[in-house]
C-alpha cells in the first residue's frame, strides 16, 4: 500500500506545518509499504523528516503562487498520483476537485465555515471563504474518511454519512514545564498573547480591554507576540497601541513571532496568556500553554472549552470590558489562577503527538479496506 500526502497548503511555521511534521515523525505503521509527501521545496526543506520509507516530492506549480496551486489540484495531481503508483491520498488542505483515488481529509481551517463571523473580512477573503466552504461540503460528502480536530467541527458536518473521527494535535515534549506558581505579587504583571496577525485574532478587542487594566493603576504590560507585519503600520490596532502607550508608557510590545522551535522559551517569561482569538479549528497554541503551566484566559469558542472545559476564565471576545474583568480577576486572584493552571497541566498530559500519528494512520487504513 502507498498512501500520498497532498501538504500543497502547507505553511512553514504554521499549525498545519507542526502537525504534518509531527505526525511522519512519529510515523511507524507497518501496512503502508511507503509514504509520500507532495509539498513545496520550502516545507520538504523545513520538515528534515529521516525515515526510509517516506519520501518527498515537489513540483514547479507547487511553488508559485496560488494560481499555480490551483491548476496544481485540478489538472497535475491525478495524472501524478497515476505517475508515483498512488494506493490512497491524504488531502490536508480538506478539499478536492476531481476525485480519481481513495481520499481521505483533514479540516484545519474553520474560517470558511463561520456562518456570521464578528471580525473584518476583507472582500476577497469573504469571497475566498465562500468558495472554501463549497468545496469542503463537496469533498466530504465524496471523500472517503474525514479527519476532524475537535468535536465542534465534527459536529458541523453531522449529516453526512462519511466515516468520520476527531483526532486533535499533540504536545511536544519541550513545552512541558512544571514551574513554581508562587502566590506572591509581582511587581509588574506580565501577559502574552501569542498569535499571527489575521483580524480574526482579535488583537484590538484585547488591547481595549487591557486598556482597563492601566486605568485601575494595575503595573502589568501586554506583549502581543506575532502581529507584527506588513499590515501592522497601518492598522487601527498600531494607532491604539501608539495612544496607550504615550498615556502610559512601555506597557504595550508588539514582536514578530518566534521560530516555533523557540516558542516554549517564551511561555516561561509570562504571568499570563490571553487567549483571544474568535475562531479556530483547535488551538496548538493552548495546548502548549497549558504544557508550560502558564496560567491562561480564553476567548468563550466551543473549541477552546472541549480543552479547556471549566479549568479557566472565559471572556467575551468581542467586548473589551469582559476581557478587561477576567484578566484583573486573574490578577487579584491568584488561588484561582493557580489551581486552574496545575488542574490544566493535568490535562495536557493527555495529548501527546505519538497518540496522534497513530491514530491518523490506523483512520486512513480502515477506510482504505472498506
Amino acid at each position: 500500500m502507498k498512501l500520498v500526502i497532498d501538504a500543497s497548503n502547507i505553511v512553514v511555521e504554521s499549525g498545519g506545518f507542526i502537525h504534518l511534521k509531527k505526525i511522519l515523525e512519529n510515523f511507524d505503521n507497518k501496512e503502508i509499504n511507503s509514504l509520500c509527501v507532495l509539498a513545496s521545496k520550502e516545507t520538504i526543506n523545513r520538515l528534515k523528516i529521516n525515515n526510509k520509507k517516506i519520501k518527498f516530492l515537489s513540483h514547479s506549480f507547487l511553488n508559485k503562487g496560488r494560481f499555480h496551486l490551483a491548476m496544481w489540484r485540478l489538472f497535475i495531481l491525478n495524472g501524478y498520483l497515476n505517475k508515483i503508483d498512488c494506493s490512497i491520498l491524504f488531502i490536508l488542505g480538506g478539499y478536492f476537485f476531481i476525485k480519481k483515488y481513495p481520499t481521505i481529509l483533514i479540516i484545519q481551517n474553520l474560517l470558511p465555515l463561520m456562518k456570521k463571523p464578528t471580525y473584518y473580512e476583507r472582500y476577497r477573503t469573504k469571497i475566498k471563504n465562500l468558495i472554501l466552504n463549497n468545496l469542503y461540503k463537496y469533498s466530504i460528502a465524496r471523500s472517503d474518511g474525514v479527519i476532524f480536530l475537535s468535536k465542534y467541527s465534527k459536529n458541523i458536518f453531522r449529516k453526512y454519512s462519511t466515516p468520520k473521527i476527531v483526532i486533535p494535535h499533540g504536545i511536544e515534549e519541550q513545552f512541558y514545564y512544571k514551574r513554581n506558581l508562587s502566590y506572591k505579587k509581582k511587581s509588574k504583571f506580565e501577559i502574552v498573547y501569542v498569535a499571527k496577525g489575521e483580524t480574526y485574532k482579535n488583537h484590538l478587542n484585547i488591547v481595549r480591554g487591557f486598556s482597563n487594566i492601566l486605568e485601575d493603576g494595575i503595573n502589568a504590560n501586554l506583549t502581543l507576540l506575532g502581529v507584527k507585519d506588513q499590515y501592522f503600520l497601518k492598522s487601527q490596532l498600531y494607532e491604539n497601541i501608539k495612544y496607550i502607550n504615550k498615556k502610559f508608557p512601555n506597557s504595550i510590545f508588539v514582536k514578530k513571532l518566534e521560530k516555533h522551535k523557540n516558542i516554549f522559551k517564551v511561555y516561561r517569561k509570562f504571568d499570563l496568556h490571553v487567549y483571544g482569538s474568535l475562531c479556530e479549528s483547535f488551538g496548538i497554541i493552548i495546548l502548549e500553554t497549558i504544557a508550560s503551566s502558564l496560567p491562561i484566559i480564553s476567548n468563550d469558542f466551543p473549541v477552546f472549552r472541549e480543552i479547556l472545559n471549566k479549568n479557566t476564565l472565559y471572556f467575551n471576545g468581542d467586548n473589551p470590558r469582559s476581557i478587561y474583568k477576567a484578566i484583573k480577576k486573574y490578577i487579584i486572584n491568584p488561588r484561582l489562577k493557580i489551581d486552574n493552571t496545575k488542574r490544566l497541566f493535568q490535562v495536557s498530559k493527555k495529548y501527546n503527538w505519538q497518540k496522534t500519528s497513530k491514530l491518523t494512520f490506523n483512520f486512513i487504513i480502515e477506510n482504505y479496506k472498506k
